[in-house]
């Protein structure tokens, strides 16, 4: 099941953003701007045209960070606030501290030859594993709604031409199904119904119907599996 095929970066009108410019859009007073752009990822819906206008899970991890989700895209957002400054971060996965020389030095020639080639976004080392970033760096001073959508899409567009130059394209679709599995087991967890999970699957995620109902007849198969054996285990 390729669940990178239900992206909904299908739904996006890509082209355009490169010629839209952030100028066009009303610049927002600097002391709203946290609220505002929160405002902006948790007020959108699903049949949206552009990525700020998706009805984005947004949690508060800190004092001015915040980790942002959306079923249909394909990586988790932070977002932290600074002074002069908001910062988005997508984790890409991979860490750098354990590759062999050669190895880290490919991959080091590939992401800096893909900061020259993508606009807004780069990549970056953080943590002391040296882990992959995917990092916009935003002027709170000049900042409106177009930019920040924008920047959004770099990072969607940088985190999928790293995954093809890297040749992570099977991980990759492996690692989304495992999110979206991981999203539907939360919710059933929380009471979910079958039907509630059906449209999840096909309306925030995009996947056709026969899709997610074979992946929920395996879900549902694996729950009562887990249950039968608890309960053995409870006999004994």
């Amino acid at each position: 099941m390729k669940l990178i095929s239900y992206l909904a970066f299908r739904n996006f009108h890509w082209k355009r953003l490169w010629v839209e410019s952030w100028y066009y859009s009303p610049v927002v007073l600097v002391e709203n701007l946290e609220g505002d752009i929160l405002t902006w990822l948790t007020s959108g819906r699903d049949d949206a045209e552009d990525i700020v206008d998706l009805p984005w899970n947004v949690r508060e991890i800190e004092p001015h960070k915040y980790l942002a989700e959306h079923p249909r895209m394909p990586f988790q957002l932070l977002l932290i606030f600074t002074d002069d400054f908001v910062r988005l971060l997508v984790p890409f996965g991979l860490e750098t501290i354990s590759l062999e020389t050669a190895d880290r030095m490919k991959v080091y020639r590939i992401l800096l030859k893909l900061n020259d080639q993508i606009n807004l976004m780069k990549f970056v080392l953080s943590g002391i594993n040296d882990d992959v970033y995917l990092r916009v760096d935003l002027d709170k001073k000049t900042l409106g709604k177009a930019e920040f959508n924008d920047a959004l899409t770099a990072l969607f567009i940088g985190m999928l031409t790293a995954v093809s130059a890297l040749g992570l394209e099977e991980e990759f679709r492996r690692e989304l199904f495992d999110r979206v599995v991981a999203m539907v087991i939360e919710r059933l967890q929380k009471g979910a119904t079958r039907s509630e999970l059906e449209e999840f699957l096909v309306r925030k995620v995009g996947m056709p119907k026969p899709d997610a109902e074979k992946l929920l007849d395996q879900i549902f198969a694996a729950k009562k599996s887990v249950e039968e054996s608890s309960r053995d285990i409870a006999y004994f």
